[in-house]
């Protein structure tokens, strides 16, 4: 059961929030504000939420089930995520900020029209409520409910409540400074129950004498589940829509005080990102050690914190998840806002005032909060978390990574081609889902390097982004004013500002390459 002291520290890490909301909330709410903090973001605190905005209970519970489930491999999205954040830092950073947008979708209606803006927008709404709200709800209050048989409904309510409120209460400069209190937060518990866990187990020494080494080994071939391949190729090309193109990540970016600034924090976040392994997948792997015959491979992290915490210590890891969640949560919910009123209300509402956009902000806010509750449920059906996760996001990402990336990287791409490749995309990214998880083992689809839904989904991205550009080539060059200034070359031959962060980049990129041979 929660003991007093237990309660205090949480009431204290709640408190902490407030005080964060409340500092924020002292600016005027313009759209300007609520949406993008004024464009006044520096760098930690963009890095701090990249990380704390991405970082939630599907990660914290469902990475554990994984590490529980097949080992350290699972933290390789990770790392692959501090290359993407260099390529959202080199490349897309710059031309964003430059072109003072508000929404991911805005600047592809300057590329391809309204059209895709339209989708692109639609579906990150609809990404948002299946991959980011539901699963944020419903893997944090799995836990209270396995920690202490609280109401599983209750839970996700209250927790929605809560960050709605603060979420209307300050807009993206309350999220962000909350962010800074739980992303620290979360670091610090994890940390903690990572060393009690490790003591249990009898330090690495005991952990690697008691688990099969391949639990350890990060590297998998070809046939493996998550092969080695999957990650340095596959998993770049559909990260690449994650971090470099899904509003609820970039938003902080576009919020930058300067293309310097953006940058920084992307790169920032990239080295908190290499953490997140050691502190998040390798609780799974001890409670493997310690518990090898649990019933459910999420259960990995409640348990280690139900046996191995005592009070006061279960307090700070459970304040640190409650803080990462409602961060996650938040990210979600003001991103929707942000989405829905600048790609739709405006379209129609030319003129609505900027207290106006607010209102109807804060009223998407409360309609995210509660499609969130009703579809958590859902994730339920899954095998683990972290999986249904990875799974869904492949099939529904990676057809607009490939037209998104290609039609910011070629000129010759035109509309047409960017609708064709993202439908044919879909739609052979569905075949490709349903044999898998129906085993309809199609002819050509049951070779042993398809197991991998990691190497399906790169065939997904080449299919999408042949079929663009064969009905670009087959189709009118689009105009002039499509091409200047929306796509990288126009971008970098006006100066991108990337000397102030290429050092650490490299730093990064170099530290990721010998965090993978070490863990070969």
């Amino acid at each position: 059961m929660l003991g007093i002291l237990d309660s205090v520290i949480i009431l204290l890490s709640l408190v902490l929030v407030i005080g964060a909301v409340l500092r924020a909330a002292g600016k005027k709410q313009t759209g300007a504000e609520y949406f993008l903090a004024g464009r006044d973001l520096r760098w930690p605190f963009i890095g701090m939420s990249l990380l704390a905005s991405n970082i939630s209970a599907e990660h914290v519970v469902g990475m554990a089930g994984d590490g529980y489930r097949i080992g350290m491999v699972t933290g390789g999205y990770e790392w692959v995520a501090a290359w993407c954040l260099i390529i959202l830092a080199s490349l897309f950073a710059p031309l964003y900020l430059k072109s003072r947008i508000y929404t991911i979708p805005e600047f592809l209606e300057r590329r391809f029209g309204w059209g895709l803006r339209a989708f692109l927008s639609a579906n990150l709404l609809v990404i948002n409520v299946l991959t980011k709200n539901a699963i944020d709800l419903w893997a944090g209050s799995l836990l209270f409910v396995m920690l202490f048989g609280w109401n599983q409904m209750t839970v996700m309510i209250a927790l929605s409540l809560f960050t709605a409120i603060y979420t209307m209460k300050g807009g993206l400069r309350a999220v962000v400074y909350a962010d800074m209190v739980q992303g620290s937060w979360l670091i610090l518990s994890s940390i903690l129950l990572t060393v009690v866990g490790l003591a249990a187990v009898g330090g690495w020494h005991g952990l690697t004498s008691r688990v099969d080494a391949s639990m350890i080994q990060m590297v998998k071939p070809l046939d493996a589940e998550l092969p080695i391949t999957g990650f340095l190729i596959a998993n770049v090309m559909g990260g690449m829509f994650y971090w470099c193109m899904d509003q609820t990540n970039v938003q902080r970016v576009l919020g930058a005080r300067s293309v310097e600034q953006g940058q920084k924090g992307a790169i920032f976040a990239g080295f908190l990102k290499l953490t997140i392994p050691f502190i998040l997948v390798l609780p799974g792997v001890i409670a493997h050690a310690l518990y090898p015959n649990l019933a459910r491979a999420d259960m990995a992290y409640p348990r280690l914190v139900s046996d191995l915490l005592p009070a006061g210590l279960r307090g700070i890891v459970l304040a640190g998840l409650i803080a990462i969640l409602m961060s996650s949560m938040s990210a979600c919910y003001n991103a929707s806002a942000t989405l829905f009123v600048r790609d739709f209300v405006l379209r129609f509402r030319p003129g609505l005032s900027e207290t106006g956009q607010v209102a109807i902000g804060r009223k998407v806010t409360v309609l995210m909060a509660a499609l969130g509750v009703l579809a958590a449920p859902l994730v339920g059906l899954s095998v683990t978390i972290w999986h249904y996760l990875q799974l869904i996001s492949a099939y529904l990402c990676v057809p607009l990574s490939a037209v998104i990336f290609l039609g910011l990287l070629w000129k010759r791409g035109n509309t047409p081609g960017a609708i064709a490749g993202g439908a044919a995309g879909f739609a052979f990214g569905l075949v490709l889902f349903l044999d898998q998880t129906l085993r309809w083992s199609l002819p050509g689809l049951d070779h042993p390097y398809l197991n991998s839904f990691l190497h399906r989904s790169l065939l997904v991205w080449f299919f999408a982004a042949a079929v663009m550009v064969a009905v670009s080539l087959l189709t009118p060059p689009p105009h002039e004013d499509k091409i200047q200034g929306n796509v990288f070359a126009a971008s970098l031959e006006h100066g991108s500002g990337l000397a102030g962060y290429r050092f650490w980049a490299a730093v990064l990129f170099a530290l990721t390459l010998v965090l993978w041979w070490s863990f070969r």
